[in-house]
């Protein structure tokens, strides 16, 4: 029996066969043809397609189905707009879920309560804050540095900046704070300001395809936040630029070295030397291998060790609930930063009668106006815990064929 979707739940799962290029069965002219969502928007949806444009008039109603994580999903659309390779539809007031998979997401039943929390500690901390979360893990064995030893990783630093440029320095934010317009940036995004040659100037576009570096566009848009009028940008732009030459700045980079949603500081390194060669992006993750290396070894060597420590269980908006994972939303600024698709976390749930927790990965997150929404499958459960949840949702007792069918948890221990 299908049944209608709440509408955070009709976001999520078309933003799902979005970012996952699921193909869509669209019903149209009497035969069914393969789609993909190319954008999901407010108020309408865009497709790509290879349909003929006669079975795609403005204002026809288009049927839709496709699966995704075992469950048929299912709604009509009226069309708003069709050329060759892009429909647009618009947003369907109603999503149908097939409950064909056997452990539906249910809503969250009367006198239960949900919170999570992070894995490892989470610190307060009296450093800038920025968009990105780094959660600090051990790095992998990497002879070049070594994090168990600070002084010799910080010598090592030394030793192989000083190949490749004049100037080269460890800024910590404990005795200042950032200073110019790269610094802001750089703190607020928690991305690295590269300065391949001062002739290039600022890059235009980030080679990395997860965002590492800042773009002119990120300069040109806090000038224009600082007052700048809009057509004065660039010049601004270009008399920063011009400023680092006349300072004889000939590579620059500053690396944040984030610690959870922190940036403690920066690793600087400078070259105003002639005959010395420019930066390239082999120099740029080599000491930025470095940053992250000694945001660990900060952590393991006492840096933090009398910072206040956050509180454990965050609640939570729970949207809806199943044996293998939860929904839930959150208004909370910070903990958008924070909790990205990957992150490990314990949720915690209270039936009143019992307390139980599972581990779980954030799988997927989108925003909306009314804050972030987060589905998190989870990974790990006690087999005990595992059973009453079961029975506590479904009203039945967990049976040995329901343990082939909960993708995603160890099952060993359950039959």
């Amino acid at each position: 029996m299908a049944v209608p979707v709440k509408r955070v739940e009709r976001e999520f799962l078309l933003r799902a066969a979005c970012d996952e290029n699921l193909e869509i069965l669209m019903s149209a002219g009497g035969t069914e043809w393969a789609v993909r969502i190319a954008e999901v928007r407010d108020k309408f949806v865009v497709f790509r397609h290879s349909a003929p444009l006669r079975v795609l008039s403005k204002g026809a109603g288009l049927d839709f189905t496709f699966l995704v994580r075992g469950q048929t999903v299912a709604f009509r659309a009226r069309v708003k707009e069709s050329g060759e390779g892009r429909l647009v539809t618009e947003m369907p007031d109603t999503v149908w879920k097939n409950l064909s998979r056997r452990y539906p997401r249910m809503t969250p039943p009367a006198g239960l309560t949900v919170s999570f929390s992070f894995k490892g500690e989470r610190y307060e901390l009296p450093f800038p804050s920025s968009e990105a979360f780094d959660p600090v893990e051990e790095p992998q064995a990497n002879p070049e540095f070594e994090p168990r030893d600070i002084r010799k990783l910080m010598q090592e630093f030394y030793r192989k900046a000083a190949k490749i440029a004049s100037d080269r320095a460890v800024v910590m934010f404990k005795a200042r704070g950032p200073e110019g317009i790269e610094e802001e940036l750089m703190t607020r995004h928690g991305r690295i300001y590269y300065l391949p040659t001062a002739i290039g100037g600022i890059p235009v576009v980030d080679p990395y395809a997860s965002q590492r570096i800042l773009t002119r566009d990120d300069f040109l848009e806090l000038f224009e936040e600082h007052g700048v009028e809009p057509a004065y940008r660039e010049d601004e732009l270009a008399r920063f630029e011009r400023a680092k030459r006349v300072e004889g700045v000939l590579s620059e980079l500053k690396i944040p070295i984030l610690f959870q949603e922190y940036v403690v500081g920066f690793v600087h390194i400078l070259n105003r030397q002639p005959g010395k060669a420019p930066f390239d992006l082999g120099v740029l993750d080599t000491f930025a291998q470095f940053a992250k290396v000694l945001a660990w070894s900060l952590k393991i060597n006492g840096y933090f060790r009398n910072a206040p420590r956050r509180g454990a269980g965050i609640s939570t908006e729970t949207i809806d609930l199943s044996a293998g994972g939860i929904l839930f939303g959150s208004t909370d600024e910070s903990l958008q930063r924070a909790l990205l698709e990957g992150s490990e976390i314990v949720v915690t749930l209270s039936t009143g009668k019992r307390n139980l927790s599972a581990g779980g990965v954030v799988r997927r997150r989108f925003l909306d106006e009314q804050g972030a929404f987060y589905g998190v499958a989870f990974t790990h459960i006690a087999p005990e815990d595992f059973r009453y949840l079961f029975e506590y949702l479904y009203g039945r007792p967990f049976t040995d064929d329901d343990a082939t069918s909960i993708e995603g948890l160890p099952m060993r221990g359950l039959l």
